[in-house]
């Protein structure tokens, strides 16, 4: 059965009018007649009855519309497979992720994917570490990328980066508190915490030999790293916050490090491949990508997000009179 007069009775089925077919899809009518005759030939019965100037299916041309379908799908679907093998790489990918910085890393890093890879659809899913790794979400899964989680520990995850958290504040909120000078002076600030789901998180610091976990005074907690920044840039307090996470605000003076030369250990950046025994095209090129993206040099090229300081109000400003 010929796949083009399949097409062209699923297009005529649906305008019910060869005319309008020729007119919407710059096909001969000819061309369209032809093969329609050619279909019907060959299945041995009409397809179409003339009700005015209307085409109407037969019950033979209804059976037939329900199979040219899933026909035609078929078929398409089998040329997406092939393609794959010997094309640029396409088709869906599924990655679930950690969502601290969704925004800031993630978006960043797959939009340079898509620019590289258009023809790759993506579908981007964040979870909580401690359940990023249940069965029926990695089933879901064609790769797991994540902060730190312990999954290097389970064996099959690659690093690709690591960064180290520090401790950042404002200007404002230094030239008003002053700046400390030890792990110890930080009982006498101010903090904005990230709140994890067993509590607050405290700040791990290392400077050479020397260790300190530090829990500070707080009065804001949050779920969430945008947030925890948000109020820091605010001048609400200082916060334990990963160098790239804050680079653009350093860089415009709205945010400056606290205690230069504490940081914590090493967070690792992994990527987890589900099923790394069947690799697929698209799944190939996105671990190269991975690589390269996070490898020295590489110069990312499209939006980045930062908090940006427009209005900072003194802080006698009465509330009623803020913008």
């Amino acid at each position: 059965m010929d796949v083009d007069a399949l097409d062209a009775f699923l297009k005529i089925a649906e305008l019910r009018s060869l005319s309008a077919v020729a007119k919407l899809y710059g096909q001969p009518k000819s061309t369209l007649s032809l093969r329609l005759k050619q279909l019907e030939g060959e299945l041995g019965t009409e397809l179409f009855l003339r009700e005015g100037r209307a085409l109407v299916l037969t019950e033979a041309g209804q059976t037939l519309r329900a199979h040219a379908a899933d026909i035609l799908g078929r078929c398409e679907a089998a040329r997406m497979a092939v393609a794959e093998t010997l094309d640029d790489a396409s088709g869906m990918l599924r990655i679930g992720a950690t969502g601290e910085f969704g925004t800031a890393f993630y978006s960043q890093m797959l939009f340079a994917f898509r620019r590289r890879y258009p023809k790759v659809q993506l579908d981007l899913s964040f979870f909580s570490p401690h359940t990023l790794y249940l069965p029926e979400r990695q089933e879901m899964m064609d790769a797991i990328i994540s902060w730190d989680d312990g999954n290097t520990a389970r064996g099959g995850a690659e690093q690709l980066w690591a960064d180290r958290f520090c401790l950042y504040a404002s200007r404002d909120y230094l030239a008003r508190m002053g700046e400390p000078t030890t792990p110890a002076d930080l009982g006498n600030h101010q903090a904005v915490m990230f709140r994890q789901p067993s509590g607050p998180q405290p700040w791990l610091l290392q400077k050479d030999t020397e260790v300190a976990s530090v829990l500070p005074r707080c009065d804001l907690f949050a779920n969430e790293y945008w947030t925890v920044k948000y109020f820091a840039v605010a001048g609400e307090g200082i916060a334990y916050l990963p160098s790239f996470f804050t680079q653009i605000e350093c860089e415009r003076g709205d945010l400056m490090r606290v205690l230069p030369g504490w940081e914590s250990a090493a967070q690792r950046v992994t990527l987890r491949v589900m099923r790394p025994s069947a690799l697929s095209r698209r799944m190939g090129a996105f671990i190269d990508f991975c690589r390269d993206y996070f490898s020295p040099g590489y110069v990312f090229n499209g939006p980045r997000y930062y908090v940006e300081t427009i209005v900072n109000p003194p802080e006698d400003t009465p509330r009623g009179d803020l913008p």
